[in-house]
Order: structure tokens, then sequence, then C-alpha cells
């Protein structure tokens, strides 16, 4: 099996980074296809989190290979923060951590215009996390973006700046203030821009190498399916292709080595940021989720809205993606629910035909378990209850569950 692939089956924040760790112990490679630092991946290890944003979370297991892909768009600052972090961890980077010389790069002026751009929009606001990735994506397909590999030319990478800049001030977007933050913000780029250079090389290459000498690779997908910016809720999505199709183009791959799917799926739904949102729960039960869930952003700490398990946009994830298998996670956040209801469909249609704003939920309730679960071993360890709930998710999406997640605890993971 030479690649095997993690994809987020909702608005993301499905916990992928947790199953991607698990999974990273048998991986000899993970990589990233697609995103920047608007990701976060969090593993918890005893009493330590760890917050990762774009250097894969196989960089937790210590054989294990990190390869940032040309589909993603980088923040040199960013991570050069996360390095820093690991380091003093006392994780090894050395000849571990491979960033795609042909991934594009975000400066601070893109996190700058990224700002402005969500700050004017008012209530229309999408929800982005303002480090730059829409408009660093913007000029990646204008093809007016600067990739890694430019960063060895400083000379050229200061003419760019010097000419952005510009057109920012001739837009009216920087005042004084901002101009005082950019010149900070500028010297910790060119900062970073050096320290970042040691780990740059021809991915595709490299990636290639591993695949014809039968290694294990995992491809690491962030945010969600229905973030993808064109199967996801638009025009609330993200600027990327989060979806499984992407991991070629993300990677630099055929569709050959694609060996299996695995789809993420958190056992309620959440979503951060505003645009529809179907099953939300805005009583004392979705308080109670975002509560025992913790639920706040990884990357921003927002709120996360709470709701039922919407298995309408479940098959719908699947059937895009192709899903091999699912893994299903935070299933312990519903221990202490009485009833629980799983979304069958639409009564007025499917998306994306429909607007999802207009959605009419269908659904069916479940009884809760009412217990702890604790470390099970096997499928059915677990309460009847929760062999029901997990075995109706799996007859809705029409695909088979092969690892649940019960706990925070990086070996609370239970393979079915």
């Amino acid at each position: 099996m030479p690649l095997q692939a993690v994809i987020g089956a909702q608005w993301g924040d499905e916990g992928k980074g947790k199953i991607v760790d698990y999974l990273g112990r048998q991986s000899d490679m993970v990589a990233r296809f697609q995103g920047g630092a608007n990701a976060g991946h969090t593993i918890l290890i005893g009493t330590e989190e760890t917050i990762l944003h774009q250097i894969p979370t196989g960089i937790l297991r210590p054989n294990t290979h990190c390869l940032l892909g040309n589909g993603m768009v980088i923040d040199p600052v960013g991570l050069v923060q996360e390095m820093t972090m690991l380091q003093q961890r006392g994780i090894d980077l050395a000849g571990r951590v491979h960033v795609s010389l042909l991934a594009h790069v975000v400066t601070p002026l893109h996190k700058l215009l990224d700002s402005y751009q969500e700050e004017n929009l008012g209530v229309r606001a999408i929800g982005t996390t303002k480090r730059g990735i829409g408009p660093c994506y913007t000029d990646k397909v204008s093809r007016s973006g600067l990739r890694i590999r430019d960063l060895k030319e400083h000379h050229k990478l200061e003419n760019d700046l010097k000419q952005r800049r510009q057109s920012l001030q001739n837009c009216g977007i920087l005042n004084d203030t901002n101009t005082r933050i950019l010149e900070d913000d500028l010297e910790q780029f060119y900062a970073a821009v050096d320290k970042i250079l040691p780990y740059v090389e021809d991915t595709v290459r490299l990636i290639h190498h591993y695949l014809q000498s039968g290694r294990q690779i995992l491809a690491e997908g962030a945010q969600g399916t229905l973030l993808d910016v064109d199967f996801g809720t638009y025009p609330y999505v993200t600027a990327s292709n989060t979806v499984a199709g992407n991991i070629c183009t993300g990677l630099g791959i055929g569709p050959q080595w694609i060996d299996a799917i695995i789809g993420v799926f958190k056992a309620y739904t959440t979503r951060v940021g505003a645009g529809p949102f179907p099953t939300e729960l805005t009583d004392s039960i979705g308080a109670y989720l975002q509560e025992t869930g913790v639920e706040f952003g990884a990357t921003t700490r927002r709120r996360r809205r709470c709701g039922w398990f919407d298995a309408a946009l479940g098959r719908y994830a699947a059937m895009i993606n192709g899903f091999t298998s699912l893994a299903i996670t935070k299933l312990d956040v519903l221990n202490s629910l009485d009833r629980l209801k799983i979304c069958t469909g639409y009564r007025n249609g499917d998306f994306p035909a429909i607007d999802l704003s207009q959605a009419e939920p269908e659904y069916i309730e479940l009884p809760g378990w009412q217990q702890t679960i604790e470390n099970p071993r096997t499928f059915v360890d677990l309460p009847l209850a929760a062999q029901r709930y997990l075995r109706t998710i799996e007859e809705l999406i029409g695909v088979k569950i092969a690892l649940v997640s019960f706990g925070r605890e990086r070996e609370q993971i239970l393979v079915v």
C-alpha cells in the first residue's frame, strides 16, 4: 500500500491530526498537499499538547519524514516558529522536513491584504483566519506569485515585495499604523526565509523515489471537504481544493499510486466561521457539545458551532472523495446524551443542487448510551447503543468504519 490519504469529511476540525499521528507510526513519510497556516492539527501526548499548522503531525513519530508539497502556500515565519517549538522539545528535524521548491509563499503583505478584505466585507465576511491564504492563492492563479524557489534570490524577492507594497499604498490600504507593523513583519520574514532554505528541495522526485521503492506514504489533507473551493459551501470556503482529487496535483503524483482514502468525521458536526449549517444546534445540547468537546478552533481559537451528525453531507463527501473507509472521532463527547439524532437527508433536495441555507433536514432518533467509554479493545466492547450509532452512520454513508477515536490521548483509538 504505497499511499493512503486522510481527508476531512466535514467543515474541518474533524480530528485529522490525531488520525494522521496514529497512522504515522507505520508511515515512512507524511505528505501535506494543500492549504497553509490556516490549518490546525492538535495532538495530546500525556499532558503535552502540540498544535501544528504547516508541518504534518507525522513529525512527532521519530522515524517519519514530513513533506510540504507544492500545493501548499507556506508562511516562512510560521514555519520557523513551528520548527523552533519542535526543536525545543527535542524533536530532530534534520533531514526529516522537506519543503517543495514549487510551493507558493505567504508574505506579510498577503496577511495585511487578507485582514483588510475580510474587515471590509462587514456582515458578508467569510470568516477567514487572516493568515494571507486567499491572497496568496489569488497570486498563484494570476501567475504573479512568489514560489519557494524565488526565496534563494534575495534581490528578486526584495524587488517583488517593494512593488507589491507600492500597490497596496496606491490603493490606500497602507496607513501610518500598519506601515510600522509591516516593517517589523518584513524583518521577521527575511530572517525566516534564510532559516527554511536548507529544507527546500525537489519534493516531486523525492516522493516518487519513496513510491517506487515501496515505502509507505500518508497524504495529509487540511480543512475539510465542505470547505473545498469547488465542492464546498461557496463562498464560505477556503481558497484551495481540499478533496482527494487534489492529492495528485498538490504532490505531483499520478492517481494510480493512491490505494486508500480515509474520510474523517466527527461523531457530530461542527463549523467555524460563517456559512450555512443545516443541523446546527443553538440550544442547550449545542452548548453541551461545544463545552464537552472543547470546541475552539486550533488556529484562531474561535468558538465552533455544533450540531447533529449530517449523513446527507456525509454521503456527498464520500462520493466526491471516494472514501475507502471512515474514521470517527470524539465519540466520547456524546457519552452523557440520552437521545441522539442523525440527519438522513433533506426534504427539499440534495446539496449542491439546493442552497444549503434553505435545506430542511430529516432526522432519525437513536438512544444514547449514557456511560463512559473506557479503553475498549474491540468494537463489541463499546456500549450497545454506541455500536448501533456507529453502524447507522456506516449504513447511511455507505462506507465501513475502520477507526474510532474516543478521547483526546493519542492512543485512545479503536481499530474496528
